[in-house]
């Protein structure tokens, strides 16, 4: 059942609901102000009584002359009935047959209540005829200063009922239940047409949630609906809320995708690169187990060759984790306040050995001085590492790398080789994890291409910024950014 179905049998039911105490609160209203205005109309009515016939002054009442009496003005008025009570309240006599009455006594209370004015109107008291109770007049009768009883009046009696009721039921009810039952319709339409309009927007954005999540939230093939900025209703804003997640989900989804995919590349050549030394190795290993009288010259040879694919699948190997390490955020920053100018000499005598066996100059500026940074020493030290060494191996024998650093608002560290530089339609990927540049001057020298990635990610780490420009031809640069 939708929402809008929920809410049209919920407004019936209220308003049926409503209805029925407004109908039942104003038949009871009704009748309180007619019976207050009957009873107000005719208070004075059984004192006339007493004070205009004579019959009732006697000591000794007449009951056959009191009950023609009675009759007399029942006659002249219908509505009215007759009683005539001792002072303990017993009918003495009425304008009815003996057989009409059902109560003999009347209580006396309300009566009092009455001609001692002891509560507001109406009052009503016992109608010897029913069992319900009606508004009365009655007035009490003196001998003297004894009380000999009261004339009770019932003001509304049986005829009146009848006779109000068929009226009621005729007109008045008819008339009243007809005018509710048409404001209720004409509420009831409108009410249902302004839920139309609040459901309408819910229905549509809980289909465009279906068709979404059926689409795997693909925003392209199931467009996002439009919903008013700045608005103060609250389903504009449930919908721009949604509409953000949707694109958020559907970005994330993508970006697992992608990565994902990546993934699955990295994982296929990287099983490449660990067959290929693998491969090497077990063949070297092979030829040494079937040539038991081997040359050692010949030995030493393919053992150094069999040492030199261990330390590329070591290589590759702690790449591998260092690289996973940091995707998966497990990596702390130890920060600490230290020279740069000195790091950088000392990163310079690590690559001593190479830089000499490929007749490459590494020229550090400022040559000397003090240029204060603080952050994690080992991480930055990976990092100009990862970027010496890929200078060098893209760079020609006799050539020069220049690696500077300046300081102001912030830290720089400029490093600029003359080599080969970076093909244009590189020059994007050369962070991504399984970049291999086809350009590297020395091919003998193996590389995996996830130096420039665990790159820019300690680089992000550390909070820096990393750059890179290039030319064929004529070299790359790569320049650090870092807040002091």
């Amino acid at each position: 059942m939708s929402l809008y179905q929920r809410l049209a049998i919920a407004l019936c039911l209220v308003f049926l609901l409503v209805a029925s105490v407004f109908y039942i609160t104003f038949i009871f209203v009704d009748k309180n102000l007619r019976d207050q205005g009957q009873q107000q109309l005719h208070l004075s009515l059984a004192a006339s009584l007493v004070r205009d016939n004579p019959v009732l002054q006697n000591s000794q009442w007449d009951a056959i002359g009191l009950k023609n009496l009675f009759h007399t003005q029942m006659v002249l008025g219908p509505a009215f009935e007759f009683y005539l009570l001792d002072a303990d309240g017993n009918v003495v006599t009425h304008s009815y047959d003996d057989s009409l009455i059902m109560h003999s006594s009347v209580d006396l209370y309300p009566i009092k209540a009455l001609t001692q004015n002891l509560q507001p109107l109406p009052i009503y008291g016992r109608d010897p005829r029913s069992d319900e109770p009606k508004i009365f007049s009655a007035a009490p009768i003196f001998h003297g200063s004894q009380l000999s009883g009261y004339v009770y009046v019932i003001v509304a009696g049986q005829q009146y009922q009848k006779v109000l009721e068929h009226l009621s039921y005729s007109s008045h009810t008819t008339m009243l239940a007809t005018l509710i039952v048409i404001a209720l319709l004409l509420l009831f339409g409108v009410m249902l047409a302004l839920f139309r309009s609040i459901t309408r927007p819910i229905k549509q954005l809980a289909n465009n949630m279906q068709q979404l999540a059926m689409a795997d939230f693909d925003i392209d093939s199931v467009p996002l609906m439009p919903w008013r900025k700045n608005s103060s209703n609250e389903i504009d804003q449930l919908g721009l809320v949604y509409n953000d997640m949707a694109e958020r989900i559907h970005s994330q989804i993508s970006q697992l995708q992608h990565n994902d995919q990546e993934r699955k590349n990295m994982l296929s050549q990287i099983s490449h690169d660990l067959r290929t030394p693998l491969a090497s190795m077990q063949g070297y290993v092979e030829l040494m187990l079937l040539d038991e009288g081997m040359e050692k010259d010949k030995q030493q040879r393919y053992l150094k060759t069999v040492y030199g694919n261990t330390q590329q699948l070591n290589q590759l190997i702690h790449q591998i984790f260092e690289l996973a390490y940091l995707e998966a955020g497990h990596v702390t920053v130890n920060e600490e306040g230290f020279n740069l100018i000195e790091l950088l000499y000392d990163v310079k005598a690590k690559f001593a050995p190479s830089l000499e066996n490929k007749n490459i100059r590494l020229n550090i500026s400022p040559e000397s001085g003090q240029i204060v940074l603080t952050s994690d020493i080992a991480k930055l030290e990976r990092v100009l590492t990862n970027l010496i060494e890929n200078a060098i191996r893209h760079s020609d024998s006799g050539s020069e790398i220049l690696l500077a650093a300046t300081a102001a608002s912030t830290v720089s560290i400029v490093l600029t080789d003359f080599g080969t530089g970076i093909p244009p339609q590189d020059i994007d990927y050369i962070f991504e994890p399984r970049y291999r540049a086809s350009n590297a001057v020395d091919c003998k020298e193996k590389h995996f291409g996830l130096g420039l990635a665990i790159t820019k990610q300690l680089v992000q780490l550390l909070g820096g910024q990393l750059s890179v420009s290039s030319e064929m031809g004529k070299g790359t640069q790569f320049t650090l950014v870092f807040t002091r």
